[in-house]
């Protein structure tokens, strides 16, 4: 598995179990994963406009997916176009919310698959940062400038 940080993250990500990890600010990003990999078979797209078109050129044209869960950076552009001439690739949108009611046996087999890798130690739960509501500006820009990694939680009562 190859995952995209910002340096400053490399050692958590590959803790996570990531085999390569590559410096999601390189100018030559989709050119190394290609080199790499020849093509992926999945994309888990979570950040959006600054990383999509990369998503879309790593992807195996035809058979490869991103899966789209996020846009921490805004919302990405794609057209017909695009997917029919320049990105052969299928897309899939993917909200956890709407996915329990609307396909709630899936939701119920999905939890379960996690739990499952929780209790074997595959995936760790980890545990969120907290900080008190006054510190909710800083710990925003934070966010913002990609300087955090992990959960955090604002608590109003702190």
């Amino acid at each position: 598995m190859i995952a995209t940080a910002s340096p400053g993250k490399h050692d958590t990500v590959r803790a996570l179990g990531a085999d390569e990890v590559l410096d999601s600010a390189r100018t030559d990003l989709a050119a190394e994963i290609t080199r790499l990999t020849g093509g992926v078979d999945l994309v888990l797209e979570s950040v959006g406009r600054t990383t999509f078109e990369v998503s879309l050129a790593v992807t195996k044209p035809f058979t490869g997916r991103v899966v789209v869960f996020g846009a921490a950076s805004g919302d990405a552009g794609l057209t017909t176009h695009d997917l029919v001439f320049t990105h052969q690739v299928q897309v899939k949108g993917l909200h956890i919310g709407a996915l329990a009611t609307a396909a709630p046996s899936v939701y119920r087999s999905l939890l379960a698959e996690l739990t499952a890798l929780i209790e074997q130690g595959v995936y760790p739960p980890g545990t969120p940062q907290v900080h008190s509501l006054a510190e909710g500006p800083a710990v925003l820009q934070q966010l913002e400038t990609g300087q955090t990694s992990g959960k955090h939680a604002l608590d109003p009562w702190r």
